[in-house]
C-alpha cells in the first residue's frame, strides 16, 4: 500500500465520521475515528500496512488498548498524535466500561465531536508531513479564528466548527491536479473532421471498472449514483420491517443482512432529514415507495417506476423514507439516486422539485433483426422522437447543449441494440447492473462494470445469455472547478464553508415536521404537494 492510498483510506473513515454526526450517531462516528486516526497515522510508516486490524471485537468493543500507540511506535516524529490518541483511549474506556451505551453516547457526546475535530487536526499534518497537500489551498486549511467555535467574526457552535474543518481538510496534490485537468478541459472542442462528417465513426469502450457496491463512480456532469435493491420483508403497524433488528447498527446500517438495509433509519428504512446544497438530486424509484419532506413545507409519495428530481440550489433539507406499506407480503425496494452538478450560475437558485410520473415517462420497446426484445426507459434525454417531461427550470438538463441522458436499458438474452450518437464532446457511461456478460462494441465486458464510452459515434451493444440491464448517464460536462464536502456542491472551499454557516443560521428553513424522518398513512397514495402549494397526483 502507498502513502497516498492509506491516508485516502483514513480520509473516507473521517468523512464517515463526520457524516454521523450530523445523524447524531456519536458511537458510529468514534468507531469511524478510531479506523481513520489509524489510516492516517499508517501513511508516515516506512512500509505502510495493506491490512491493518481494525475489526471490531465479538461485542462490538474497538480493537484493545494500545493499538494506536504501536502505530505511532513505527513513525519517525509522529506529526503532534499523542494527544489525539490520548483522547481516543480515555473516551473508548469510558464507553467499554460503561453499562448502558446511550447514556454513555450522550453524556461523552461533545468529546466525541472534539475527537473528530481533532483528528482532521492530524490527518491535515500526516498529509503535510508526506508532501501531499496542494499549498494553494494552506489559507483554507485554517480557520480564520482559531480558537474553539469561532469562524472570523462568526459565533458558531460546535458542531458546524468541526464541519468547517472537515470541508477544509487536506487534499491529496495528485487527486486534486486530476481534478484540475478534468475541469479546465471543459466540454471538448469539435475537431474540423467531425464537425464536416455526416456520421461520426462508430464508439468504443475507453475503460471498463467495476462498479463497487452501492455507490457508483461517475463523470462530469454526474457528481456520483447509489443504486439500493432491498428485500425488504413485510411491514409492521410503523411501517417499519416487521423483523427482529437486533445485530443492526440502527442509525448506520448498511451491512445489507439479510439483503436490506434500515440506512440511518431507526423504524422506518431510509434517510432523515439531512441538507444540501449546490447540485440536484434525480431519484428513479423503480420498485417501492419513497415519502418525501422537505425544509420548505413540501412533501410528496412517489414509486413503482416514478420519478422526483430535486434541484437544491440555495439549500434544502429533505427526509427520504421508505415506508413498508404491504403487511401481508415482502416490500422489495430498488432506486437509483443520480447526484447532478449545477453550473456556478444556478447554484444558488430557488430550490424546486418535478415529478415524472410513471405513465408519463416514455417507455419504448423495439425488436431487433432477430426478434429479441430491446426496453429503453427515459427519465431524460430524447430517443427518436420521444422525450420525458421536462426537468426542473433551472437544471443543467434544462439547457439543450447539455446533450444529457438518463436511460434505463434492457435487452432480452442475445438482443442487440445500436446505441445512438451523440454530440461531439458528451460524455458517456454504461452501467450494468444486471447480466454476466455484454459484448459492447466488439469488446465483452462481465456484469457489474461501469463502461466509459470513447467517441460520440454510434454503439453496438449484444447482450449475453441472460437479461441484461443497463443505465445509461450521458450528458456535456459543466467544465467547472468541484469543491465538494458531504451534502454541499460548490465551487470553490470558501463557498463550502458559507454553505454550512448559512445552514448553521437557518437551517435552509427550518423543519416544519414533528419527526425528523416522516411518512404517510399507509392508505395514502402517490401525491406530490410542492413548494408553492399546488397539489399533484399521477393522471
Amino acid at each position: 500500500m502507498t502513502p497516498e492510498e492509506s491516508l485516502a483510506r483514513g480520509t473516507s473513515y473521517l468523512d464517515e465520521a463526520t457524516e454521523n454526526l450530523t445523524f447524531d450517531e456519536y458511537l458510529w462516528a468514534f468507531e469511524e475515528v478510531w479506523r481513520g486516526v489509524a489510516w492516517a497515522l499508517n501513511a508516515l510508516c516506512c512500509a505502510p500496512d495493506d491490512d491493518l486490524d481494525l475489526r471490531l471485537g465479538p461485542k462490538g468493543e474497538l480493537p484493545g488498548p494500545g493499538t494506536l500507540a504501536a502505530l505511532v511506535a513505527r513513525i519517525k516524529r509522529p506529526p503532534g498524535s499523542l494527544r489525539v490518541i490520548t483522547h481516543l483511549e480515555a473516551v473508548r474506556q469510558k464507553l467499554v466500561g460503561a453499562d448502558q451505551l446511550e447514556i454513555a453516547e450522550a453524556i461523552h457526546a461533545v468529546r466525541i465531536e472534539q475527537i473528530v475535530f481533532d483528528a482532521w487536526d492530524l490527518h491535515d499534518a500526516c498529509g503535510q508531513r508526506l508532501g501531499l497537500v496542494d499549498e494553494r489551498l494552506g489559507d483554507k486549511l485554517v480557520l480564520a479564528d482559531p480558537s474553539p467555535g469561532r469562524v472570523g467574526s462568526q459565533t458558531i457552535d460546535r458542531r458546524t466548527a468541526l464541519k468547517l474543518l472537515a470541508v477544509t481538510s487536506v487534499v491529496p496534490l495528485q487527486a486534486c491536479q486530476k481534478v484540475e485537468r478534468e475541469n479546465r478541459r471543459g466540454p471538448a472542442a469539435v475537431a474540423p473532421a467531425e464537425q464536416t462528417a455526416t456520421v461520426p465513426p462508430p464508439a468504443k469502450v475507453r475503460r471498463v471498472t467495476p462498479l463497487g457496491g452501492m455507490q457508483w463512480q461517475t463523470s462530469d456532469p454526474f457528481l456520483f449514483c447509489a443504486h439500493h435493491r432491498d428485500d425488504y420483508p413485510v411491514g409492521n403497524a410503523e411501517l417499519g420491517p416487521d423483523a427482529i433488528l437486533d445485530g443492526r447498527h440502527l442509525g448506520r446500517d448498511f451491512d445489507n443482512k439479510d439483503n436490506w438495509n434500515m440506512y440511518h433509519g431507526r423504524t422506518v428504512p431510509g434517510f432523515p432529514r439531512h441538507p444540501h446544497r449546490g447540485f440536484e438530486t434525480v431519484t428513479v424509484v423503480r420498485t417501492g415507495m419513497l415519502d418525501h419532506s422537505d425544509s420548505l413545507g413540501a412533501t410528496a409519495r412517489y414509486g413503482g417506476g416514478d420519478v422526483q428530481w430535486l434541484t437544491a440550489g440555495s439549500g434544502i433539507q429533505h427526509a427520504e423514507m421508505f415506508p413498508l406499506l404491504r403487511a401481508d407480503a415482502p416490500n422489495p425496494l430498488e432506486l437509483f439516486q443520480i447526484w447532478l452538478n449545477l453550473p456556478a450560475r444556478d447554484k444558488m437558485v430557488d430550490p424546486y422539485f418535478t415529478m415524472l410520473w410513471n405513465e408519463k415517462i416514455p417507455r419504448i420497446v423495439e425488436h431487433d433483426a432477430d426478434g429479441r426484445v430491446v426496453e429503453i426507459t427515459l427519465s431524460a434525454g430524447r430517443y427518436k422522437e420521444l422525450a420525458p417531461p421536462s426537468p426542473p427550470p433551472n437544471s443543467w438538463a434544462s439547457r439543450p447543449e447539455s446533450d444529457l441522458a438518463i436511460w434505463s436499458i434492457r435487452l432480452e438474452a442475445g438482443a442487440r441494440f445500436k446505441l445512438p450518437a451523440t454530440s461531439a464532446g458528451t460524455e458517456r457511461s454504461l452501467y450494468m447492473h444486471r447480466g454476466t456478460m455484454l459484448r459492447v462494441g466488439g469488446q465483452d465486458v462481465a456484469g457489474e462494470h461501469r463502461i466509459e464510452v470513447d467517441g460520440h459515434g454510434e454503439l453496438e451493444l449484444v447482450a449475453g445469455p441472460d437479461e441484461t440491464e443497463l443505465l445509461l448517464l450521458q450528458g456535456r460536462p459543466i467544465g467547472e472547478p468541484v469543491a465538494k464536502r458531504g451534502p454541499f456542491v460548490m465551487n470553490t472551499q470558501d463557498e463550502i464553508r458559507q454553505a454550512y454557516v448559512d445552514y448553521q443560521q437557518t437551517q435552509f428553513g427550518g423543519w416544519p415536521w414533528r419527526e425528523s424522518g416522516p411518512v404517510h398513512e399507509r392508505s395514502e397514495g402517490r401525491f406530490a404537494r410542492h413548494i408553492d402549494g399546488r397539489f399533484e397526483v399521477p393522471t
